[in-house]
């Protein structure tokens, strides 16, 4: 989402974050997506289609490679 986003990697990485307090790193993240107009309460699917215009797209399915 960061990179997403352009968002400063400030106070410290997403991983630090995460480890100490995922709890916190969530709750960051929900309010980040509110603030830019999505609902993350309506789940991906349904967050997708209403911002149809906004460019939010599932990312693109993954495969084990060499």
């Amino acid at each position: 989402m960061r990179a997403q986003f352009g968002l400063a990697d400030a106070p410290c990485c997403d991983c630090c974050v995460h480890f100490c307090c995922e709890a916190c790193a969530l709750c960051q993240e929900y309010k980040e997506l509110k603030a830019r107009g999505f609902d993350p309460d309506l789940g991906w699917q349904m967050a997708a289609a209403q911002n149809a215009g906004a460019a939010a797209y599932p990312p693109a399915p993954q495969q084990m490679g060499r």
